[in-house]
């Protein structure tokens, strides 16, 4: 009884806590790019709370309508700084060729295309994975969802253009030519949290990024300064040694949004 009326009251004070984030702040409330935001709130606790209260505060009506939808009933994991994170990286960046790797059930491609369509962005939105409840050493899913149609079935309901998407593990063959096949100037790897796994996606992705690309690292800031705060979540070993021991020396840093690192490859001209 003890556990349970634990557990009940750290959900009840996340959930208060969070709400508390989301209130006007006028130190907040200025509209920011992504880049003017990291300038100005370098820290990373600091750009988190900015990033929360832009999507409750600031970001556009169907954004928050869009992350309310993939709350309900298990839908999507993420956080609501994350949606800001999205919409004021693309804003910026305009990126043409997108591609999340590890699509659950299309939370973030949905969100990519949503944006898109709102500032009239041309976007080519790719996504690659099993498509199955398939897990690794942390992380355990839904059984019993056909995860491509139910990925197809969200986008239709905001009246999106469908992606393309590839059923396989990120690591398969067919996958690793689908990723060499271009260059990308959008990725994020979401996929396995497992060392290897995680290895192998940001090699072939940091090899195929475009000068200028943006790489997004999940779950990835588990040895930073960035302490969650208690609906939020710093990350997992695997993907967060990936960013402290290759993303930071390899690529460019532009910021951290609670566990979500956002690198850039430099250009060689």
């Amino acid at each position: 009884m003890a556990n349970i009326l634990k557990k009940l009251m750290v959900r009840f004070m996340a959930k208060y806590q969070s709400y508390w984030f989301a209130r006007r702040q006028e130190k907040f409330a200025e509209n920011l790019s992504f880049t003017q935001a990291v300038a100005r709130i370098p820290a990373r606790n600091a750009l988190y709370s900015y990033m929360h209260h832009y999507q409750h505060q600031l970001s556009p009506d169907k954004l928050q309508q869009h992350r309310a939808y993939f709350k309900q009933d298990s839908r999507g994991f993420g956080e609501d700084a994350f949606h800001a994170m999205w919409f004021l990286l693309m804003r910026e960046y305009h990126p043409l060729n997108c591609l999340e790797i590890g699509v659950y059930r299309g939370q973030v491609i949905s969100l990519w295309a949503m944006i898109a369509k709102e500032l009239n962005i041309p976007c080519n939105i790719h996504g690659i994975s099993p498509f199955t409840p398939a897990g690794d050493q942390v992380s355990v899913y839904l059984k019993n969802i056909d995860y491509q149609n139910d990925t197809l079935m969200h986008h239709h309901h905001f009246g999106l253009k469908e992606p393309l998407l590839l059923k396989a593990f990120s690591n398969d063959p067919v996958a690793q030519d689908y990723i060499g096949a271009q260059q990308w100037n959008l990725i994020y790897i979401d996929g396995s949290h497992d060392y290897e796994v995680a290895l192998a996606d940001y090699t072939i992705c940091r090899d195929h990024l475009a000068d200028g690309g943006l790489l997004v690292i999940d779950d990835s800031s588990l040895y930073t300064d960035f302490q969650p705060p208690l609906f939020s979540f710093a990350g997992h070993p695997g993907p967060s040694n990936i960013v402290q021991e290759l993303a930071m020396k390899e690529l460019v840093f532009l910021g951290g949004v609670g566990h979500n690192n956002v690198f850039m490859k430099e250009s060689r001209e």
